[in-house]
């Protein structure tokens, strides 16, 4: 059987990564490593994951802030597997994840990577949507991606604009749809209140985000994409000083609406119903 390396790249998660180790630990597959980075921690997410003995939990050190990708890259240094797993640190899995992925995989040879449907799941009222990205694409929810392994992959680590697509479009797929997407709900994805996610706050006005941008998407996506990012840097924190962040995940929804997709009120059984 493939061994699956997973890696977990958290900072300051003690309310989540014990929930999010467990449903990669609670996996039908079981031929896993999890390889955690803890991105020095302020809070007590270090102490939780020291106190996990599962013998296929690997904890590595960094003696230096490493930030998500340059993390994610040192965890790429001392995988194992066959195929490598992205897993954020508030995010879950549902437990025949890896096991569809894999079995897609295995079936697809010209296929880098594999991708689920996501629940996106918004913090602040519980609210949320399945979204899915197409059965062949350049990319898909980077804690859904499941790739083959390859001592050569590596993320962006400077101050770049969505390192996770450029990762997947131009590194795994070189250019070409070589990303398959099981059209199954199998990851659930935390948006958090106030558009604090870390993606959401590396953007930046410079020449190297915009042609970034329009490399990865485009034109008429593009265009969208600068202005919604505009609204974010001038709107935000002023909804962010008067204490008002449920006016920004009406924002952060706004794409989604007009694309059609429904956002609904995901509680606890439904959740449960889905296997998270």
């Amino acid at each position: 059987m493939p061994l699956v390396s997973i890696l977990i790249c958290t900072y300051n998660a003690s309310d989540s990564i014990l929930a999010t180790i467990w449903s990669c630990l609670a996996q039908t597959y079981h031929h896993i490593e999890i390889l955690i980075h803890d991105d020095q921690s302020s809070d007590d997410t270090r102490e939780k994951i020291w106190s996990l003995t599962d013998p296929r939990i690997r904890i590595i050190h960094s003696w230096k802030k490493l930030w998500p990708y340059g993390g994610l890259n040192v965890l790429l240094d001392h995988a194992q597997g066959d195929y490598i797993a992205i897993q954020d640190h508030d995010d879950l899995w549902h437990p025949d994840k890896l096991a569809r992925q894999l079995e897609f995989l295995e079936k697809n040879p010209d296929c880098v990577g594999c991708g689920t449907k996501t629940l996106m799941r918004y913090e602040w009222d519980q609210k949320g949507f399945e979204y899915f990205l197409g059965t062949r694409n350049y990319y898909t929810i980077h804690p859904s991606l499941v790739f083959r392994a390859n001592k050569a992959f590596r993320y962006a680590t400077d101050d770049v604009y969505m390192q996770d697509a450029m990762f997947q479009k131009k590194v795994l797929c070189k250019g070409e749809k070589r990303i398959g997407n099981v059209n199954e709900t199998l990851t659930l994805h935390l948006i958090k209140a106030g558009a604090k996610n870390f993606s959401y706050k590396r953007f930046q006005y410079r020449w190297s985000t915009i042609k970034t941008i329009f490399s990865l998407h485009p034109v008429r996506y593009g265009v969208c994409i600068l202005g919604f990012e505009t609204i974010r840097k001038i709107a935000y924190p002023l909804l962010q000083s008067i204490k008002k962040p449920e006016i920004i995940d009406t924002i952060e929804r706004l794409p989604f609406t007009i694309l059609g997709k429904t956002i609904e009120t995901y509680d606890m059984a439904k959740k449960k119903k889905m296997g998270f």
